[in-house]
């Protein structure tokens, strides 16, 4: 049978879990970004706020009263707006390279329709 391995769990000392509540409580800031950038998954930021807000937010006893490195992301993930934004631009490129290809066919259409006008014109 396999070993089952012990499980790591951060633990955040009560001046982190506030700073964290007060930059996810800002206004122009979305709770996130801010999960986010400190590498917080956003479920936990929200729980520390909820916490905060019925003033029941505590630090962990075991932890000594330094700050928690930050855990290292590879690839920072882009918002729901930004991702939003960037398919509205992929469909109205896509919808600009459609209407150069019609407007070519058109122009073709007429530079075929005024040749043909100039021949009847000549064999009446």
């Amino acid at each position: 049978m396999g070993q089952t391995r012990k499980r790591h769990y951060d633990r955040y000392t009560l001046e982190f879990k506030k700073m964290v509540v007060k930059l996810a409580n800002n206004p122009a800031v979305m709770a996130r970004e801010v999960a986010d950038t400190l590498g917080l998954h956003p479920v936990m930021v929200y729980r520390w706020q909820m916490e905060g807000r019925k003033g029941e937010l505590r630090g962990n006893p075991y932890v000594d009263q330094k700050e928690p490195e930050k855990k290292k992301v590879a690839k920072p993930r882009k918002s729901d707006r930004e991702k939003e934004s960037e398919k509205k631009l992929r469909a109205a490129e896509k919808h600009i390279r459609k209407l150069e290809r019609e407007l070519a066919n058109r122009e073709d259409e007429l530079d075929l329709l005024k040749k043909a006008e100039r021949f009847f014109v000549r064999t009446k």
